[in-house]
């Protein structure tokens, strides 16, 4: 995809997340604008434009459920307009972790990421996320620890409560997922359980590096109308360092995700997430030195960037446990050839 179609679609996607309902799968919207057409050419380069623009959108929406469904549509099948996904609790995503404290329920299901719940007997507790609204949806893919593997179970919403989850960006409307029973049938993933992690990542990097570039047009926009001694504090040098650090970290991110891409592997997809949260730190700690107080106020937008990428950062484990979870890995590789995302 050449740079004028990227553009293009770029601007083609700004008008769908700005009139779409928030909490919304935008599955829809995005078949009525030729999607699978778009995503059939280039993959890579559709998947990040979309996520791009909806962390500089703001977006509230169901979106990253369907990259992780793509996936799973071999096992699963193509996913129905009313199937959304349920984001897994971290300890699914550490293999060191057999899963959260408590109990199964059910001699059967060794190791399954649920809990009982004592202050409500009978129930259990499935620690998952669904980034949106409930309402069109008819059934939901739950991911759990089965033994040493994971599986997938598709359940009926009515099988679940949904409980908003209050978190640091209070704008964002997700949904922490309880259920009353284990699911008594699932799917093994096998192999395909890193690719769909891998999934999720490439798109949450995608995702905080949008929100990225729009914290630092914000703040390039402020240090160029903001004077002080009769000049722009963009002219100052401490100011322009700042922005210039931000710039070039945009840079490596978005070269670092395309590396991913091309790589396709678990691993790079981690290092690609794990960088993005890294760039929303650095990027967003720059943006408030040079926008000041002014940046944290409600009349401006900086902040909820700097909200929304932190709980973004959060799921598919933040870059801070990554960093120990990939320097685990890379000790555990000594005497054999480490892993890389690109080929010097």
């Amino acid at each position: 995809m050449d740079a004028q179609t990227r553009e293009l679609l770029a601007g083609s996607l700004r008008g769908l997340l700005a009139g779409m309902p928030s909490g919304a799968s935008p599955r829809a919207a995005l078949a009525d604008l030729g999607w699978a057409d778009v995503l059939a050419e280039d993959p890579a380069a559709a998947t990040t434009a979309l996520f791009v623009e909806h962390g500089r959108a703001l977006a509230r929406s169901r979106a990253l459920e369907d990259p992780v469904l793509a996936e799973l549509a071999g096992v699963l099948g193509a996913a129905p307009a009313g199937r959304a996904w349920v984001h897994p609790h971290p300890a699914l995503l550490d293999p060191t972790d057999g899963g959260p404290a408590g109990e199964a329920t059910g001699p059967d299901r060794p190791g399954a990421v649920a809990a009982r719940d004592d202050a409500r007997p009978g129930r259990c507790r499935v620690v998952g996320v669904v980034t949106g609204g409930l309402d069109g949806v008819d059934e939901l893919v739950v991911p759990l620890r089965v033994g040493g593997s994971v599986a997938a179970a598709v359940v009926p919403v009515d099988a679940v409560e949904a409980t908003p989850l209050d978190t640091f960006d209070r704008d964002l409307g997700w949904s922490q997922i309880s259920m009353r029973h284990l699911p008594a049938e699932s799917t093994d993933l096998g192999t395909l359980w890193p690719a769909t992690v891998a999934a999720a990542r490439r798109a949450l990097a995608a995702e905080i590096l949008g929100g990225c570039q729009a914290m630092l047009e914000l703040a390039v926009e402020h240090t160029r109308a903001r004077t002080q001694f009769g000049r722009p504090i963009a002219s100052f040098q401490a100011v322009r360092h700042r922005l210039a650090e931000a710039h070039t970290a945009i840079t490596g991110c978005a070269d670092l995700l395309d590396a991913a891409w091309a790589d396709g592997s678990p691993w790079s997809a981690a290092v690609a997430k794990q960088s993005a949260g890294h760039l929303h730190t650095t990027v967003s700690g720059h943006a408030l030195q040079v926008c000041g107080a002014v940046g944290l106020s409600e009349e401006h937008t900086l902040h909820r960037y700097v909200s929304r990428g932190v709980v973004l950062d959060a799921l598919y484990v933040p870059h801070q446990v990554l960093d120990a979870q990939l320097g685990r890995e890379l000790l555990d590789a000594a005497g054999t050839p480490l892993p890389r995302v690109v080929t010097l």
